[in-house]
């Protein structure tokens, strides 16, 4: 905050021990301490006002901001709830398009039927690969 540096600090000290006294120094030493605590207290306490003033003026925010997405919310419901019913009314009106629109359902595989397709992947013939012989390497033997 103040740029004082170890030597200021020297020489107002012993400005004031001169002006002083040795006697008088340390009770305004002490003096000037409480002082400067108060002070400190006083700039902690506003500060943490001043905080909590934010603080409370973002949670009112927030709250509003909560109202307005219930309210969307509620808004998204309700016409969703219009159009599957305008749907659900038209596929009740014309039955084929009923037909057309339902899926096909498959029975889920059996514990025995996935056991047989396990097995048969493993047991499927693999390639095998070329290998070569030892006997017909690079080396040739010369025949008289």
């Amino acid at each position: 905050m103040f740029d004082i540096g170890i030597w200021e600090l020297a020489l107002i000290g012993l400005l004031a021990l001169i002006i002083l006294g040795p006697q008088r120094l340390p009770e305004v030493a002490r003096t000037a301490g409480k002082w400067v605590g108060r002070m400190r207290q006083f700039v902690a306490s506003v500060k943490s006002d001043f905080d909590n003033e934010l603080r409370t003026e973002e949670l009112s925010e927030l709250r509003k901001l909560h109202t307005e997405l219930n309210e969307t919310r509620q808004l998204i419901q309700r016409s969703s709830s219009d159009v599957f019913e305008g749907l659900q009314q038209s596929l009740d009106a014309d039955p084929l398009a009923a037909d057309v629109e339902k899926p096909v359902k498959r029975k889920p595989a059996t514990s025995k039927q996935a056991k047989t397709q396990k097995t048969t992947k493993r047991t499927a013939p693999r390639k095998k690969a070329a290998t070569k012989s030892k006997t017909s390497g690079t080396r040739r033997t010369r025949r008289s």
